[in-house]
């Protein structure tokens, strides 16, 4: 039914604002929503998802992130629905007042940072899933997309007194001196 998983996600969010948040919201607040690494940017790990007010993109539409790891459909709805109780009362208030007071009335349950759909609410989830048909998404890993960058500093040692140091590759085309001998360094 849907080629790309924002079209799957944005129409997934949209049905939700019509049969979950009724009477919850009002108005229209202009959403974007994606997978992509969320966690302000980059420095929390195990952030399912975010949303980022409409003052950070330069024309004024919240945006909301879910983690690419994330392939289950209800998962992913139901990530998707916490993220859009942070756009309908405002990222401001975090997971306090008017978030908590949503959340709960919707259906979600347990500590509010990590709050997720109770049994009738994950049902919710799960027809409406079901109606938008196949998630075109595959979860994507982070493990061994990067490694942690080893040292680019050369090891350098004096063959008479045994010193040893580092430099980088470009002052090893110069080349260290030893301090206690006077005689070149050798890479090793």
């Amino acid at each position: 039914m849907f080629d790309t998983r924002e079209g799957w996600l944005t129409e997934g969010v949209k049905i939700m604002d019509a049969e979950i948040f009724n009477g919850h919201a009002s108005g229209d607040i202009p959403f974007r929503i994606c997978f992509s690494w969320p966690g302000g940017r980059g420095k929390k790990k195990g952030v399912m998802g975010q949303c980022w007010k409409p003052d950070s993109s330069a024309d004024k539409t919240t945006e909301m992130f879910i983690s690419p790891n994330v392939s289950d459909p209800v998962d992913v709805l139901d990530t998707a629905c916490h993220e859009n109780v942070h756009r309908w009362v405002g990222v401001d208030c975090g997971h306090r007042g008017k978030f908590r007071t949503v959340a709960l009335a919707i259906g979600l349950e347990g500590k509010m940072p990590s709050a997720s759909a109770g049994t009738e609410l994950r049902q919710k989830l799960a027809d409406i899933a079901e109606r938008l048909g196949p998630l075109p998404h595959a979860a994507l890993s982070s493990d061994g997309r990067t490694r942690k960058q080893s040292t680019r500093m050369l090891k350098v040692e004096c063959p008479d007194c045994g010193n040893i140091a580092r430099q980088s590759a470009q002052a090893a085309i110069i080349g260290l001196i030893c301090g206690g001998c006077n005689i070149p360094m050798e890479l090793v």
